[in-house]
């Protein structure tokens, strides 16, 4: 063999080995309702009152797919979700506050954080707890 086929062959080896990772660590990403449930610490940034944390709680219950949010420093009733639709990379719901039905859409960013909108106005980011 000559050195331009070995080399050849060494790289081939080399792209084939860093192709079956990528496709590995792609497939480790859950997706869906599996990837959604549980409990998100998120920031919802540009709120009237000021950049505000929040805690998303998402639970499947009797083959349903339940949740509500609720600011940690209040101890006020946790905010239900309704409407909550979930695609591969999306979670969408809505919830009422002051009267008005609010729109949340969250999106997958990586394994253990989202990126995301309320009302497509005010930018969320944040954390899977567990």
């Amino acid at each position: 063999m000559t050195m331009k086929k070995l080399s050849t062959i060494f790289t081939m080896c080399i792209m084939a080995f860093v192709l079956n990772n990528v496709s590995i660590n792609a497939q480790a990403i859950k997706t869906g309702e599996k990837y959604f449930i549980g409990k998100w610490n998120v920031m919802v940034y540009g709120l009237p009152d000021g950049d505000t944390k929040m805690v998303i709680n998402i639970e499947k219950k009797d083959d349903k797919i339940t949740g509500n949010m609720a600011d940690p420093a209040k101890t006020d009733t946790p905010l239900e979700l309704t409407n909550i639709e979930v695609a591969d990379s999306t979670f969408k719901a809505t919830f009422s506050a002051q009267g008005m039905d609010i729109a949340l859409t969250l999106k997958i960013k990586d394994d253990k954080n989202i990126a995301g909108n309320m009302m497509d106005m005010f930018e969320i980011k944040g954390t899977k707890e567990n």
